[in-house]
This record gives structure tokens, sequence and C-alpha cells, in this order.
């Protein structure tokens, strides 16, 4: 495929003639401009949390959610922050009828940093329980280095129905 040909900003492949993309089906009314093929796939490949983020803020940033950081409350009265993130990595617990031990997870913020994804058990002696409550953590903290950060942020984009990276 030429470099020069537009194509759509979700999958990366030519949208065809209406406003759902051919290949993906995705609704490309909201796109302003179609980027080319080479500006789709500038830096694919390079990073891969540069390509995810480039990805899904095309996409409109789907699948994120809302984590409060309790840590990062300035006053009494104040309300608890919030950061609006993707899970990169669940919290994972020991055992989900009787929690004891939990590994935290991890997130990736709509604005490209990691924090650590904490979670409490709360409802002890109720009905409903456990109920999980999970808080993002202030301080950022350095991305993994452990080899799995690229499988996951293509999970991700899949997950979420945006075009997966390309080599």
């Amino acid at each position: 495929m030429a470099t020069d040909v537009r194509v759509c900003p979700f999958c990366g492949e030519p949208p065809g003639e209406g406003v759902f993309c051919a290949a993906c089906g995705r609704n490309l009314a909201g796109v302003d401009q179609l980027p080319t093929r080479e500006e789709w796939g500038a830096g694919r490949g390079t990073d891969p949390v540069e390509a995810f983020l480039a990805a899904m803020r095309a996409a409109g940033c789907p699948g994120t959610a809302k984590f409060p950081m309790p840590e990062a409350k300035s006053r009494f009265f104040s309300r608890t922050p919030e950061v609006s993130a993707w899970v990169v990595r669940p919290v994972t617990w020991d055992d989900l009828d009787q929690p004891r031990h939990h590994e935290p997870g991890l997130l990736l913020t709509t604005d490209g940093a990691f924090h650590v994804l904490e979670s409490q058990v709360r409802g002890w002696g109720q009905r409903d329980f456990p109920r999980f409550y999970e808080t993002a953590e202030a301080e950022p903290v350095e991305a993994p280095a452990d080899g799995r950060l690229a499988a996951e942020l293509d999970a991700l984009l899949r997950e979420h129905g945006v075009g997966a990276r390309r080599a």
C-alpha cells in the first residue's frame, strides 16, 4: 500500500466510500482528516506505549475508567482527585471469596503516565462481601521492563476494537 493513501485512524486500512470504515466498521464522521498510511504507521513498532496512546487517542480513548487518587488530596474538604486511565494489569487477589493478599495492578493514564493500582477489601460482615475499592497511587512509576507490556497494550487495543499496533 502506498504511504500517501488516506487510512482509517482506528485500523490503518483504507476506509472505503461511506461514513463507516469498510475494514473495521468504526464511525468516521467525527474524524476531521484521515491520516496517511505513513502518518498512521509512524512510531509503531518502536515504542509500544506511544503507539498505543496515539491509537487510543485517535479512537477517542475507549475503555478508560476513572480512579480516585486519595494521596493527592490537597485539603481536608476538597474533592479527591481522579485520574482517567486504562487498566494494563488488573489487581490479582489470592482468593476472591476470602481475600487476604493481593498483587497491585498497573494503570496507564491518558496522559501517558503509569500508576500503581491498589485495591482494598470493603464490606466485611455484609451480604455483598467482598467489595473491592480500587485507587491509583498519586506518584507515577516507571514503565515496567519485564517484556509483557507490548503484548498487554496490544490486547487492550483489540479488546476495545482499535486496530492493533503494526510493527
